[in-house]
């Protein structure tokens, strides 16, 4: 019992001590970017993928075709110009025209930005078998003339005119791979096919036997280095001379793929495998296996040596570098978070943040001490590492040696500086053997350093430089005691501080940069500025040829320094890592290990691929809308174009590049990161669409014009009619200038005949005859000795003078004054008539509006008609009435004789050749009011009583606006 009792505490031990020394695999897998639904592909079956001459890549669904251009994916159906939805090859002619070989046999062209398919598709439809699913494949000619095979139903052109025209060639008895240039076209003669057949090769009409294959199911062909390659019943074969000999392991094959350097077949469930053809042992050596698991239908290498593969499963994946890869434990990804990655030379190990260490070299030992919360690392020193005694057994870990009193910081010379903290912290110097040189300092009680991992340095000077949480500071030791009060060195938030002969002290913060430190005076200043390096440093770390790596957040540089110059050697983007969180970084000749968040990645920094040269973008299309109608591409667009659509395709498919653009040197840059730029409602004129992309280090590029165009003006503001307009407008102003000319001379000639009017009507009624006859009055007054009408006359006569002097210089006078007027002259004149005629004047000036006014001298004339004209002739009952009464907003005057009448009047005046200027001339001055103030002037005269003939009497109606 006690046998089997030790027997199993021993099986126990055993079981535990394996469990803490686990050896597990370690293996190195791809960084593959994965496309899928989610990115804008429409299906995840994809079957080929292909980069054509310009950059673009195309993507073969079942569910459409897509195309790439480093920003989006653009899908085409047969709604938008695809014979088919399902294609399973791809062709480019030499035009730049990309042909798709359809599930239907039917062909599809991308040409000038336009999906259509193939106009002779008809002609293809005859020929088909359309019992079979037929295995199509095809070449374009220079000509843009096609070469069409179908499997079983023969090979036949078609001119780019629509003309078909079978192959003039012999009868096989096998079956036969048709050349044209890089195309295979494969035919078989025979109806059904058991096993391997001979197999011919047919260039230049020459017929070359190849070798025997089994010709069925998939059939494709490749030539390689003067080498010819087939798939055929799920079989890669490689032909070595005038035979094929299969290639081993490559049962299930689906793909098969060449490029310049690499054969690439692709398995059903088993990934792809890429070979190098050894020309001198005529073999293929492995060089690479993808995917494993997936179903691999195409593979292709792009311009900037990205490869993409296509699956059945997933969509497609894409390695963008293949120098960098993520670490797999055990078959799985390791997405652990690291907090140290260390080594010596070759071996690396891994420290985790929660107890647990990992060799990265064979045997790949794991050290699982559970959850620890310390910051312990393993330092490279001798041949193995320094580590901390009584933290964790490392007595089955050769290389790791655990009896050092100290926790390990950093080595110098040939021994070892760590600290320890027990009753009081000490910094000791350790030699190789294991045994403490010296205590370098202690704090005498007081806690001065932190306990948890930290950065420090001792100089020769006995000065020791250390990382605070409030930035550096630097402490004197004086008898091997720290002094009381440190001095700060760098007031920032410093999460690492290292020393390098070379480089001298180096503290770096993720959020205020990388500083040096002069040891001598202690001062601090920023680090390599002019290199771009940025604020947000990550880790950095010298390697064994004094060379300075730094993580940041824009990616790694590599430093170098030479006659005391500062260099970047190389750079590396983060967007290519599997994780941007770098927590820490080894590098040992020329390869790199990260330690991030989420696992750890190996770049072998010598094969990290260039950048691609020269500008990356291109203009893909440009497009103009107008009424919601796509137009022709062309560097001139139509007057009133409300959208212009650029798109840009990116030649460096990697990932989608930054950019700013402008469309003329004083326009303000403008940011984008996507493919297309919309110009909406331009104005006319010139467009010239300059580019700057955003380079790997944060920088702009030189800038490059990608697309320039005019937009034209408007029909209206053309020259010839902004010629035309000028005529116009010259022509026009001339008329105006014409007509304001004449309408100012023509009022200049009213205003002036207003003023002789207004001259001769006052010399009408001051006329000679009206004073001689008031004169002879006078004196026949006084020689009658009727002195008291002539005292009565002579005053009435001087009032009207004086009257008619003040009214002529008035525009305007009251009806009033008017009114006296009349009644001054009437009485003058009835007085010179021996009071002949009786005469009355009615107004009424209560219905009058308060002052209304008239223009002087209007109604006179007429007064002096009556008296004079019409009622001299009658001895009895002459009357004369004058009225004035209001009409509207008008003031009418009547004017009434019961005299010989107004035809008779007329009628003497004609015999005795009288002329009554006083009438004439206010006719003029009414014409005159009338235009000048387009109111309501006029004048009615006419017989007052048509049944009176001896005595018909005048009536005049003036009418006057008040």
């Amino acid at each position: 019992m006690i046998k089997y009792i030790l027997y199993s505490l021993f099986l126990v031990f055993t079981a535990a001590k394996a469990l803490s020394q686990q050896t597990k695999e370690i293996s190195w897998e791809y960084n593959y970017k994965h496309f899928g639904i989610k990115n804008g592909l429409p299906s995840s079956e994809t079957y080929q993928v292909y980069q054509d001459k310009s950059g673009l890549l195309w993507v073969l669904t079942d569910r459409g075709i897509v195309r790439y251009d480093g920003y989006e994916f653009h899908t085409y159906t047969m709604e938008s110009g695809l014979a088919d939805n399902v294609n399973f090859r791809v062709v480019e002619d030499s035009q730049g025209g990309v042909w798709f070989v359809g599930y239907n046999g039917l062909l599809s062209v991308f040409r000038d930005g336009k999906m259509q398919p193939y106009p002779y598709n008809h002609l293809i439809r005859k020929k088909l078998d359309t019992a079979q699913n037929p295995i199509i494949s095809m070449h374009v000619n220079e000509d843009l003339s096609i070469v069409y095979s179908s499997f079983k139903s023969g090979i036949f052109t078609i001119s780019k005119n629509g003309r078909l025209k079978e192959l003039p060639f012999r009868s096989l008895n096998g079956a036969s791979f048709w050349q044209f240039g890089n195309d295979f076209l494969p035919h078989s003669a025979l109806h059904r096919v058991n096993g391997p057949v001979n197999t011919y090769l047919i260039r230049n009409n020459r017929k070359i036997v190849i070798g025997k294959l089994f010709f069925t199911i998939t059939v494709r062909a490749k030539e390689h280095k003067k080498q010819y390659f087939a798939l055929a019943n799920h079989k890669a074969y490689m032909n070595g001379g005038k035979q094929f000999e299969l290639i081993p392991g490559t049962t299930a094959a689906i793909g098969l793929d060449t490029d310049e350097e690499f054969v690439y077949i692709g398995y059903y469930k088993g990934g792809v495998k890429k070979f190098r053809f050894d020309r001198r042992t005529r073999k293929l050596i492995l060089a690479g296996h993808y995917l494993k698991g997936f179903s691999v239908t195409s593979a292709c290498r792009d311009l900037n040596g990205t490869l993409w593969f296509t699956t059945l499963e997933k969509g497609m994946f894409a390695i963008h570098d293949e120098a960098i890869r993520q670490l797999s434990i055990n078959g799985k990804r390791f997405n652990g978070e690291v907090r140290f990655i260390n080594g010596n030379k070759d071996k690396v190990v891994l420290t985790h943040y929660v107890g647990k260490w990992q060799q990265l070299y064979p045997p790949y030992l794991c050290k699982d001490a559970g959850k620890m919360l310390e910051k312990y690392n393993l330092l490279p020193f001798g041949n193995g590492f320094a580590f901390k005694k009584g933290i964790v057994d490392w007595s089955d870990w050769p290389e790791v040696d655990d009896s050092y009193p100290v926790n390990p910081v950093y080595q110098t010379g040939k021994s070892l500086v760590g600290n320890t903290k027990e009753d009081t912290t000490r910094v000791m110097e350790i030699r190789p053997v294991n045994t403490i040189l010296r205590v370098l300092a202690h704090t005498g009680g007081d806690d001065k350093l932190s306990s948890a991992f930290h950065w420090y340095y001792i100089t020769a000077n006995n000065q020791l430089f250390e990382v605070y949480n409030q930035g550096v500071f630097v402490l004197e030791i004086q008898h091997k005691k720290f002094g009381d009060k440190p001095r700060p060195v760098l007031k920032k938030r410093i999460h690492l501080m290292k020393y390098n002969p070379v480089w001298g002290l180096i503290a770096c913060s993720n959020s205020e940069g990388i500083f040096t430190i002069d040891t001598h005076t202690g001062k601090a200043r920023e680090f390599a500025s002019d290199l771009g390096l940025g604020k947000q440093i990550l880790t950095f770390f010298f390697d064994e040829k004094d060379q300075l790596w730094v993580s940041t957040r824009k990616g790694i540089f590599l430093l170098v320094r030479k006659h005391g110059k500062m260099s970047v050697n190389s750079f590396l983007d983060n967007s290519l890592l599997s994780s941007s969180e770098i927590t820490d970084l080894y590098a040992y000749n020329q390869v790199v290990y990260l330690g991030t968040k989420v696992g750890v990645q190996k770049i072998e920094w010598q094969k990290v691929k260039k950048g691609l040269s020269g500008f990356p973008l291109e203009v893909f299309s440009a497009r103009g809308f107008t009424s919601n109608k796509q137009l022709v591409r062309s560097k001139v667009y139509p007057a009133k174009t409300d959208l212009i659509k650029i798109s840009l395709f990116s030649k460096k498919l990697d990932k989608p590049v930054e950019y700013r653009y402008r469309f003329a040197a004083d326009e303000t840059w403008v940011k984008s990161n996507k493919g297309e730029i919309i110009l909406n409602h331009p104005t006319n004129g010139d467009f010239n669409l300059e580019v700057a992309c955003l380079n790997e280090n944060g920088k702009w590029s030189a800038s490059k014009i990608l697309y320039s165009f005019s937009v034209e003006k408007v029909l209206f503001l053309r020259w010839y009619f902004l010629l035309l307009y000028a005529v116009l407008l010259i022509v026009l102003f001339y008329m105006i200038l014409k007509l304001s000319i004449q309408s100012v001379n023509k009022k200049n000639y009213m205003l002036n005949r207003m003023m002789e009017l207004e001259r001769m009507a006052l010399s009408a009624q001051m006329n000679p005859h009206f004073i001689f006859n008031s004169l002879n009055s006078i004196h026949s007054f006084l020689l009658y000795e009727e002195n008291e009408n002539a005292e009565k006359y002579l005053l009435r006569f001087a009032k009207l003078i004086r009257q008619t002097l003040s009214n002529s210089r008035a525009t305007y006078i009251t009806v009033e004054e008017e009114y006296e007027t009349l009644k001054n002259y009437i009485l003058l004149e009835n007085m010179r008539f021996k009071n002949g005629f009786t005469f009355r004047i009615e107004c009424d000036f209560n219905q009058m509006p308060l002052n209304p006014c008239i223009p002087p001298m209007l109604i006179q004339p007429y007064v002096e008609n009556a008296i004079i004209h019409g009622l001299p002739k009658r001895t009895q009952g002459a009357e004369l009435l004058i009225r004035f009464y209001k009409e509207g907003d008008r003031l009418k005057v009547m004017i009434r004789d019961n005299g010989i009448g107004y035809k008779e009047s007329q009628r003497n005046k004609r015999d005795t050749g009288h002329k009554s200027y006083g009438t004439q001339i206010t006719e003029e001055r009414m014409k005159s009011l009338q235009e000048r103030n387009r109111e309501g002037f006029s004048v009615e005269v006419s017989d007052a009583d048509e049944s009176n003939p001896e005595f018909p009497g005048t009536k005049v109606i003036l009418t006057i606006p008040i």
